[in-house]
This record gives C-alpha cells, sequence and structure tokens, in this order.
C-alpha cells in the first residue's frame, strides 16, 4: 500500500512538473512574440500581437465556426484512422503469417511512410472526388502504413525466449496467440500507433485545406484568402492544442498504462 502510494506521489509530481515547465514554456514564448511584435521588425498584417490572435480567436470561436469544424475534423479523423487500424493490423498479422509476403511488404511500405501526405490529395480527388471519403481515403493512406509496419515488426521482435518458454508449458495456436504474443507486442505497438496518429492529423489538415468547406483544414484556408494572418496563427494554434492534448492526455496514457501492466514502467 505505501509502495503504490509512493509511486502514485511520484507520478503526480511528476506530472504538475510537466505542467509548470509547459506553462513557463508558454510564457517566454508569448513575452518574445510581442516583443518582436513591439520593435516592428515585420508590419502587423504579417506578424500580428499574441492580444490581435485572442481577438480572432474569440472571433471564430462566438460564431461557431471553429467549434463546428472541430468536430467535423475529428469526426472524420476518428473514422479514417479506425478503419486505418483495422486494416493495417490485419495486414500486418497477414505479414506474420506469411513471410515471403511480409518481407516484400515492408520493404514496399517504408517506402510509401516516406511518401508525403499531401501528395496523395491530387490523386483522391481524381480517384473518388472533393467529398467524405476522398479526404478520409488521404488520411488512410498516410497512416495505414505506420500501422502495417508497427504490428508486424512489434510481433516480429518479440524474443523467441517468450515463445518457447510458453510453447514448452503447453501453449499453442490461438492461445499462444492470445496470452504471449500479443501481451508482448502492444507496448511497441503502442508506439507505432502514436507515430501513425501524427501521420493521420498532418493529413486531415492537408487534405481539409485543399478539399473542404468545413473542418479546422478550412478555417486556415480562409484565412489565407482574406490575408488575415490574426485567423492563421488562431487555427495553428487550435490544431496544435488539439494535437498535444489527444497525444498526451489519451495516447501516451494508455502506452503508459500498457507499460506499468506488463511490468515495463522503469521511472518509479
Amino acid at each position: 500500500m505505501t509502495e503504490s502510494l509512493t509511486t502514485t506521489q511520484k507520478t503526480h509530481h511528476r506530472n504538475l512538473d510537466d505542467a509548470a515547465n509547459a506553462v513557463l514554456l508558454l510564457a517566454v514564448f508569448i513575452g518574445i512574440w510581442q516583443l518582436v511584435f513591439m520593435l516592428g521588425i515585420w508590419p502587423k498584417v504579417s506578424l500580428p500581437s499574441p492580444a490581435m490572435v485572442t481577438e480572432s480567436f474569440s472571433r471564430i470561436v462566438w460564431n461557431h465556426s471553429l467549434p463546428v469544424s472541430i468536430g467535423v475534423t475529428l469526426a472524420r479523423l476518428v473514422g479514417a484512422f479506425a478503419i486505418s487500424m483495422a486494416l493495417g493490423m490485419l495486414i500486418g498479422l497477414g505479414m506474420i503469417r506469411f513471410k515471403g509476403f511480409g518481407k516484400t511488404l515492408n520493404s514496399f511500405s517504408a517506402g510509401l511512410l516516406s511518401f508525403p501526405s499531401i501528395a496523395w490529395v491530387p490523386f483522391s480527388i481524381l480517384l473518388i472526388g472533393f467529398n467524405e471519403f476522398g479526404i478520409m481515403f488521404v488520411v488512410i493512406m498516410s497512416s495505414i502504413f505506420s500501422i502495417m509496419i508497427s504490428t508486424y515488426s512489434s510481433i516480429r521482435n518479440i524474443p523467441p525466449l517468450y515463445l518457447d518458454a510458453a510453447k514448452n508449458m503447453g501453449a499453442k495456436g490461438f492461445a499462444l496467440f492470445r496470452h504471449v504474443t500479443i501481451p508482448a507486442a502492444t507496448p511497441s505497438l503502442i508506439i507505432g500507433l502514436r507515430q501513425a496518429w501524427s501521420f493521420a492529423w498532418h493529413a486531415i489538415i492537408g487534405a481539409e485545406i485543399l478539399m473542404s468547406i468545413l473542418g479546422l483544414g478550412h478555417i486556415l484556408s480562409v484565412g489565407r484568402e482574406f490575408l488575415d494572418m490574426s485567423q492563421v496563427i488562431a487555427s495553428m494554434i487550435t490544431i496544435f492544442a488539439i494535437g498535444l492534448l489527444v497525444d498526451r492526455l489519451i495516447l501516451y496514457k494508455v502506452e503508459e498504462r500498457v507499460r506499468r501492466k506488463w511490468g515495463l514502467d522503469f521511472h518509479r
């Protein structure tokens, strides 16, 4: 009980330290930004002040364009990423089952992983058109290869000692997969999913800039077209904040919980 309480306290203090560092970094950044604005290095139309960006942010919140856009973007992203996860893991398992196929597709996927997500947009427009499915296609193609490689590598890199020990104790077939393979591969797989999420987040914004009349990417595009740098920066801050919050409050927490469950948390 005492050890558990001590671990909880350490985790709490670590979270407070991280929050304090984040606040300090944000304050320094805003201070430098305000100083550069006051020095007049760039005209106001090119670099607005923090107060001007805050005013623009308030405007797009009160006219409901920002909340609606956030909802639309996240709905598209969740649907597309769920499809990427299902297909990517399924194909990754197939790569493990058929070794020759897996080795070839692993190299092929690594090449496509370096393919810029924005480059899928023209292909999607011509193949599918300016619609929801076209946007989701860009997101899927930008993230699925990372999930495939992560699934393939996570299972392939399981120490043979684990599998041999389980087989010697009578585990085989689905029981071996369920009780040994999945637990051993999960921590590494979750790291791959975090990376795939970042690819998907980049892709959805780029696709919305060019293919949509709704979403965070569209707000960014409108600000660019009307030379409204305050709106551009406000939308950029929103995109950054959402990406950071999803990663730290959801994906990172899941990874930490899995690591603690399987005894891989070394920061106690």
